[in-house]
């Protein structure tokens, strides 16, 4: 009875909403218990058993992104174990500040803070990319939340603990001699696990896959630094081991930090050991490390990313005994790197397999950390590597002091390519007999849930997140599109049935996905019902149709002070949206990439009401619905969304699109929503 005592207060202290403090070792009943305030651990070398106790933070159907407040909080405890049960519905579940040697033991942390999603299928947000560079004033937690926070802590421990379905599973803030071992941090809007500051910890036997956002298969694909692993900021001599990060942002990310590269030009994340992952089909990068120096990358699976390896402005890299197989881009990139290795790995099928340059980044070469570095592409020695079909196994431009020996080639177009001013290049073209793919992969390297399958196809993101593709579900369940819309049918192997359609509308079905399209100019509103393993899902949309005249100019005169060019345009084209993301290529063939204006013309038949009307744009936009300006930032600027609501009569409308282009990238698309 003196052992349940201490419980059945606590009990009583949660039904009243009082701020808990706990002074000694107890076991929770099991049962749903709410939270008003923060559960205190106030004693140090207490064990406190959770037990099947859950602990929520919010009431049933609030949404995640308006989750608040702290589940458990332990601030300068030490040697204090906390085991089992549940927390769900807060901004934070398990917050540790200053604690040391405090070890948290299969806790559930799932379900709790996340921001609601703005991209779509169809279309990139920009406003969904978080801000991982600030954190020193505890951002990432106070902003993005977490499952598990450690802060100013030394050697603890978070082990076999789960913590899925929520933006953040354990972030790490100047934290020391630490261990994140054996957990479960999947299916995560933004990061896995995160160090900011922290040195000296190990990660490993950990499974952080399908932490990603901003992927839409073959329509975007930038990740917005969502990663399974981040490592930002003056952290080094980590190891990460033996974690699965598959289907992420990045699989690992790690960036020198702000503090180097803008401020001082001095330290980094360096010095770490990142061995036996499996990082594959990540969104960008399997491996990004930049600014850094002396780090080790051995015996990964880096398989259908973007990139298997980004390394640019990273110096003493090492870089040995990895798979890099089927990348978009390239196997390992590296821009203004110097003094690394690379020996004994395998690529496989890559566009080009080792990619290295120097060019003008007059920004960065010009600033505080190029003043402080050289940022030369210079000195690497790649040897012992086997490069099988493989497009190009080596291209090189602007770099010196390269010696390629004892590498094997097997089904490659080509061996090498050139761009100068080079000097001191020494690459062997004749085949050589590398280490063996058994000896690359060690035994260690872990692998994904058999249950799940591989491929960037498999990312699927709704407005909270990743979606597991085992589940049995519809995605997306609401929509609005141009000219047809796609829907997802996920966990149905017996096949499904669309049904409700309004007339004009027809659903062109496939095996796992089915198309809406159809319908009239203007809008087009519907809702069917999709029947899927026995189960019926309700979904709707708006279709959107018009035609789009497009034309093309060439500028001579500052758009900025004169107005656009008239007369024969350069090109014109006829489309069914406006969305466009050239970059730094040319609109249309005999339009130049830079310096040219852009003309777009609809014409729409709308039902009365308030419209709100969405630009993005690289540089100058200016919205006129009917004549009128409605929208404007004429001005230089990187891509940009800019919005207005309008309220609009019933009828057809004109609308037209002026835009132009200065230097580097451009962008520009146009989309319309009524305001539901």
């Amino acid at each position: 009875m003196a052992r349940l005592l201490p419980a059945l207060l606590l009990l009583a202290a949660v039904a009243s909403g009082l701020d808990e403090e706990i002074s000694s070792s107890l076991e929770l009943p099991a049962g749903i218990h709410r939270l008003s305030r923060p559960l205190r651990i106030l004693a140090d070398g207490i064990t406190v058993d959770l037990g099947e106790a859950e602990l929520v933070g919010a009431d049933d159907g609030v949404a995640p992104d308006r989750f608040a407040g702290i589940g458990l909080l332990l601030e300068g405890r030490k040697n204090v174990t906390i085991r089992g049960g549940r927390l769900r519905g807060f901004r934070c579940a398990v917050l540790l500040e200053e604690c040391e040697g405090v070890v948290l033991e299969g806790l559930d942390v799932s379900g709790n803070f996340r921001q609601r999603l703005k991209s779509t299928p169809e279309r990139e947000d920009a406003s969904d990319w978080p801000w991982p560079h600030a954190n020193d004033g505890q951002e990432w937690r106070k902003n993005y939340g977490a499952g598990i926070c450690l802060e100013n802590c030394r050697d603890c421990t978070v082990t076999g603990c789960t913590g899925r379905r929520q933006q953040n599973g354990i972030l790490l803030d100047r934290c020391t001699g630490c261990t994140i071992r054996d957990n479960d941090l999947s299916f995560n809007s933004g990061w896995g696990i995160a160090l900011w500051r922290s040195s000296r910890n190990l990660v490993t036997g950990n499974r952080c896959d399908w932490c990603v956002r901003g992927y839409s298969h073959g329509v975007y694909d930038r990740g917005q630094d969502s990663a399974g692993i981040l490592v930002f900021e003056q952290c080094s001599h980590n190891r990460f081991e033996a974690n699965s990060a598959t289907h992420s942002g990045d699989g690992f990310f790690l960036y020198a930090g702000h503090e180097t590269t803008q401020k001082t030009g001095a330290g980094g994340c360096n010095g770490n050991v990142v061995y036996a992952n499996d990082f594959s089909h990540a969104v960008a990068n399997g491996i990004e490390a930049t600014f850094s120096e002396g780090n080790e990358f051995a015996g990964n699976r880096l398989e259908d990313c973007n990139y298997g390896i980004w390394a640019g402005y990273s110096v003493g890299t090492r870089i040995s005994g990895n798979l890099i197989g089927g990348s978009t881009h390239a196997g390992i990139a590296i821009e203004h790197g110097s003094d690394a290795t690379i020996v004994g790995n395998r690529f496989e099928t890559n566009p080009i397999a080792i990619d290295l340059w120097w060019d003008e980044d007059t920004e960065l070469l010009d600033g505080v950390y190029g003043k402080a570095r050289h940022c030369r592409s210079e000195s690497y020695s790649i040897a012992g590597n086997a490069f099988l079909g493989d497009r190009l196994a080596l291209r090189l431009r602007k770099t010196s002091r390269v010696r390629a020996e004892r590498n094997a080639f097997d089904g490659v177009a080509a061996i090498l390519s050139t761009e100068g001013p080079l000097d001191g290049i020494d690459v062997e073209q004749e085949s050589a007999s590398p280490a063996p793919l058994g000896a690359v992969l060690p035994e260690e390297l872990p692998r994904l849930d058999p249950g799940l399958p591989r491929g960037r196809e498999q990312i699927l993101v709704d407005e909270w997140g990743p979606l597991d593709p085992r589940a049995t579900a519809v995605f997306p369940r609401d929509v609005t599109a141009w000219e047809s819309c796609t829907f997802h049918v996920l966990g149905a192997p017996e096949g499904y049935v669309v049904t409700g359609l309004p007339a004009g509308l027809v659903a062109e079905t496939g095996p796992k996905t089915f198309r809406v399209q159809g319908g009239r100019d203007g809008l087009n509103p519907f809702t069917a019902v999709v029947r899927a393993a026995g189960r019926e899902f309700p979904v709707s949309g708006l279709l959107l149709k018009a035609r789009w005249t497009v034309q093309f100019w060439k500028w001579e005169k500052d758009p900025r002070e004169h107005p656009l060019p008239e007369g024969e345009p350069l090109a014109s084209l006829t489309l069914p949206k406006l969305e466009f993301a050239w970059g730094g290529g040319a609109p249309a063939k005999g339009v130049p990439a830079d310096r040219f204006a852009t003309r777009a013309r609809a014409r729409m038949r709308l039902p009365k009401g308030r419209y709100e009307l969405r630009t993005m744009s690289d540089d100058g936009v200016r919205v006129r619905v009917d004549g009128d300006v409605v929208l404007e930032n004429w001005t230089w600027h990187g891509p940009t969304e800019n919005r207005v609501v309008v309220e609009l009569e019933g009828g057809e409308h004109a609308f037209g699109i002026e835009h132009f282009e200065l230097d580097g990238w451009a962008v520009l698309a146009f989309d319309l929503r009524p305001v539901r």
